[in-house]
């Protein structure tokens, strides 16, 4: 299962990203909201981010979070651009 930090132009409340399937909400310092989320393959992912445009809420970054076992030697993100999303417009 892949996990992924998915940062947001608005701040959401708790019940709105626990409906979205989020498992973390994060309310970032100047607005925004940093969203985490397991997805259990490309198209679980791909539901969200086709939910989060479905309500009008703005994609800024979608960073896949790298599994120590995968790094070997610590967890990284790997950055995904929303141009690289299909259905993603920014």
């Amino acid at each position: 299962m892949n996990r992924y930090e998915i940062r947001v132009a608005e701040r959401l409340d708790p019940r709105r990203a626990h409906a979205l399937g989020c498992e973390e909400l994060r309310l970032l310092q100047g607005g925004g909201s940093l969203l985490l989320f397991a997805a259990a393959d490309q198209s679980a992912l791909y539901g969200l981010l086709a939910r989060l445009r479905n309500a009008g809420i703005e994609l800024v970054a979608v960073h896949r979070i790298v599994a120590l076992a995968e790094k070997g030697n610590g967890s990284a993100r790997t950055d995904i651009s929303p141009t690289e999303v299909p259905g993603v417009t920014r």
